[in-house]
This record gives structure tokens, C-alpha cells and sequence, in this order.
């Protein structure tokens, strides 16, 4: 089954749906056939409610004990909970090899992030299925998940030819472009499938995300607005003209979009972490700086979530003059801080806003993307930014933190002796200096405005800076 936005908005699955949350609402055990539990299951993990996907497996445990679909969604189960090692162990247990187990193997593949052997088996798929078989999609969508882009744009391209007016392979198609940025194809391509289907909602929602990606917010409202009159229970479009509204500056709206979320999802980071940087665009700080405050109250530890939201409570605090407070909040974050921390990149504002795989735009992506990124170049990052926004002490605490663990500190003794040299710590400031001296910083000659002179000496360095100072 290839699962997509339409079949989870299909009435035949709502109805599937609502039957089997009265069950439990009832708590009464909902007895189902196993399909209909695959379909459940994958529906929650669309929703990356990963919880409520473990209670449909459990249940179809115990109401079907022996169906091997079960240890197939334990699989799609354990990669979505980033598990792809015990995955695999699992997939031996399956003992056969067809179309759909494949699609599982490359999916497991891809986790571990084997695209060769991913990409074979997809490639294997497409070469021995027969024309429109359903799994073909699956393997070009392994091949979009791989980073093959351009290839399954070639292979569609090409059954295309055989069969033009065949709907699933012109949909791959379209994502294909998206994935090659060429949004415009892309949304000609929208344009005529929502002129045979004006009230799909997948079409309108794939269109205003391509033009959410490109920064057309106000196209991208429209296309979210469109879906959710089409279909009103549908939030995803009304989470996304919430970022859309906020971009465009539309704060009030934009407001009451994300308490609306807030409310009905109270233990939900990404609304409520929206509001609190609306109060900051507003100009009220403490409002901004208290709903961080309770962010962080309310989020588990080691999360990129909390690092951000200390962040930027310790920004805030030191706009407001709490330099001891914003100083506390800034070593909380580096001491728990996340292991994966690749938003750090993403310092385009002043306050660090969260991202998801939704709200990203093309610009994130391809700075996220360009290289993989160590976690010593994420915090300098960070320490840049601080730095670029004239928070001295908190990148101060930043550059040495991340000193520690850098094989090339001299671009970080350049940053160390700025800052401390321009705080009064002029003699702390030396050994900076000369480390970055003797590691040829040119950083260090642009930070105080002195022409590159790589055999220059400290002494030299302080007289050169004296004489622009006086």
C-alpha cells in the first residue's frame, strides 16, 4: 500500500478511523482485520504519533497473534523510532522476499544509510514490476528518499511516455522537481491536476508547500486556505498558515492560529515556542522571556527543543540586562545540550526559530545540506551568532565551551581576543592574540581592523590597535 495524505483523507479510511478511536474511547478491545490495523498503524506513524501506533500493534498482537504483518509494523515502528539496527534483526525473522518486503528492506536500508544497497533494490523493483503496478511508486520514492532525484525523475519521464496519462506516476513526477528545486515545473504540474480535481486537498496542500519552500507565503496561504475549506478537520493547512502568517508579519492571525493549537495540544513545543517568539517580534520581552521560561519547564532534557528555547531565554534576559540569568540559562543549554544540533545553522534571525520537516524552507535546507556538519562547527555557529548580535559575554562562555574540543582554535582565539580585549580583559586577551597569530587567523586582523600582516607580533598587534583606538 502506498500511503499518502489522500488515502488517510479518504472517507473510507476516516470512517476506518473513527471506529477505531470510539472503540477505544469505549474501552472496549476493537477487533479488526490485520489489514485494517496496517492501515491505523501507518496512519499514526504519518502523524509521527509514534505512541499510538505501538497501542493498534499491541492490539493486533493479541487479536491476530500469529500474522506476520505484525512484525512488519513492528519494523516501520522501530524505524520511526530511529532504530534501523534492531530493524533489520527483525526483518530476518520474515523468512520470504517479495515486492512489498523489499520496499521494507530498502526503507531499513536507507535508515542506516546504505542508499547503495537501497537504491539496487528499488532499481530491482521498478525493472521487474509490471505497468502500474503500485510498488513501482514505492521503490521511486526510495530513490527521491536516497538522494536520486534525478534519476527517478528519468524513469518517470519515461514511463510516462508509455502510459501519459497514468495520475500516481505524474504526481512522483512532480515530487521529483520538487526535490530538484524546480518549483515552477512543479506547480504547473499542481495546476493541472487540481483542474481535473479542484477539491483535492493533496493537490492544494502539495502547491502551497512547494510555495511555502520559496518563500511565496502569501500564495502558500491561499493553496492552505483552499484545503482546509475543501475539508475543515484537516489541521496540517492551518498549522502552516500559521507560519505563513507569522513570516509575513501577520501577527495577530498568526496568534490565534497558534493558540488554537496550543489549547487543544497543550504538551505540543512548536506552538507554543511560535508565541513566545511572536511576543519578542511584539517588543514584549518578559512575556517573551516567561513563555521560554515555561518551554523549558515542560520539555525533555537533551532535546533540541529546550537547547533553543535556553537560548533564547538567555538572548532575551540579556537584552533585558540580566547578564547573570542569561548567563545561567546559556551554560544550562551547552551542559544538556543536543546531540544533534544542526538548527544552530539556521541563524538568520535573532532569536533561533524551531524547525520541523515541515515549516523548512528550500534556504534551510540546502544550509543544512551543503555538508555534514560536526558538532564543534554547529556550537562556533552559535558562538558566531551570539557574537554577530552583540551578546559578548554569552559568545564569550560559547567560543571557550567550544575551544575545548576544536582542532583548529585559532579562528576561536581571534573571537576570544576581540571580546575580551573589547571588555576590559586586555592582558587575557594576549595569549588569544598570540594563538591566533601563530595560526595565521585572518579573522583576528578583520575583527579589530588591522591590514593582514602574517610575522607581525603581539606586541606589534596591540600598538597597531592603540594607534586606531586613539
Amino acid at each position: 500500500m502506498n500511503y499518502d495524505k489522500g488515502f488517510f483523507d479518504s472517507p473510507e479510511f476516516r470512517a476506518l478511523l473513527a471506529r477505531y478511536e470510539q472503540a477505544l474511547e469505549l474501552n472496549a478491545t476493537p477487533y479488526f482485520g490485520i489489514d485494517e490495523f496496517v492501515d491505523i498503524l501507518s496512519y499514526y506513524l504519518f502523524i509521527e504519533k509514534n505512541d499510538k501506533a505501538a497501542e493498534v500493534l499491541e492490539t493486533s498482537r493479541h487479536i491476530h497473534p500469529g500474522a506476520t504483518e505484525n512484525i512488519k509494523m513492528e519494523i516501520k515502528l522501530l524505524l520511526c523510532n530511529g532504530e534501523p539496527a534492531k530493524a533489520m534483526k527483525l526483518f530476518s525473522k520474515l523468512g520470504y522476499s517479495d515486492d512489498e518486503t523489499m520496499i521494507l528492506q530498502a526503507e531499513i536500508m536507507l535508515a542506516l544509510k546504505d542508499f547503495k544497497s537501497a537504491r539496487e533494490i528499488a532499481i530491482a523493483i521498478i525493472q521487474n514490476a509490471s505497468p502500474g503496478q503500485e510498488n513501482i511508486y514505492d521503490a521511486l520514492e526510495i530513490l527521491l528518499d536516497c538522494g536520486f532525484a534525478q534519476e527517478a525523475l528519468f524513469i518517470c519521464e519515461k514511463a510516462l511516455k508509455a502510459a501519459p496519462g497514468n495520475k500516481s506516476l505524474i504526481e512522483v513526477k512532480a515530487e521529483c522537481l520538487i526535490e530538484l528545486q524546480r518549483t515552477d515545473e512543479a506547480v504547473e504540474i499542481y495546476n493541472r491536476l487540481l483542474d481535473e480535481e479542484p477539491y483535492s486537498t493533496l493537490y492544494w496542500e502539495q502547491m502551497g508547500h512547494v510555495h511555502y519552500m520559496v518563500k511565496k507565503f502569501g500564495k502558500a496561504i491561499d493553496c492552505f486556505e483552499y484545503e482546509s475549506t475543501i475539508n475543515d478537520d484537516v489541521e496540517y493547512p492551518k498549522m502552516m498558515q500559521g507560519y505563513c502568517y507569522y513570516y509575513v508579519g501577520d501577527y495577530a492571525r498568526a496568534a490565534g492560529i497558534f493558540s488554537s493549537f496550543s489549547n487543544k495540544y497543550p504538551e505540543s513545543i512548536l506552538p507554543d515556542f511560535y508565541l513566545a517568539l511572536i511576543h519578542y517580534h511584539k517588543g514584549e520581552l518578559q512575556a517573551a522571556t516567561d513563555a521560554f521560561r515555561r518551554i523549558i519547564e515542560k520539555t525533555p532534557e537533551g532535546t533540541i527543543e529546550i537547547m533553543l528555547a535556553r537560548i533564547n531565554k538567555a538572548i532575551l534576559l540579556d537584552l533585558c540586562g540580566d547578564t547573570k540569568r542569561a548567563d545561567e540559562a546559556l551554560s544550562m543549554a551547552l551542559l544538556m545540550h543536543s546531540d544533534n544540533m544542526k538548527q544552530l545553522i539556521l541563524d538568520g534571525t535573532h532569536l533561533y526559530e524551531l524547525r520541523d520537516k515541515e515549516n523548512l524552507t528550500f534556504d534551510d535546507m540546502n544550509q543544512l545540506e551543503i555538508k555534514e556538519w560536526s558538532q564543534a562547527e554547529e556550537l562556533h555557529k552559535l558562538a558566531e551568532h551570539l557574537f554577530r548580535h552583540g551578546h559578548l559575554t554569552l559568545a564569550l562562555r560559547v567560543f571557550k565551551y567550544c575551544r575545548e574540543f576544536s582542532r583548529d582554535t585559532s579562528e576561536i582565539d581571534a573571537y576570544l581576543a576581540f571580546i575580551l580585549w573589547n571588555t576590559g580583559q586586555k592582558e587575557e586577551a594576549l595569549p588569544a592574540m598570540h594563538n591566533a597569530i601563530e595560526g595565521k587567523s585572518w579573522t583576528l586582523f578583520k575583527l579589530f581592523g588591522v591590514p593582514y600582516n602574517a610575522n607581525i607580533t603581539v606586541k606589534e598587534f596591540t600598538g597597531s590597535i592603540k594607534q586606531k583606538e586613539s
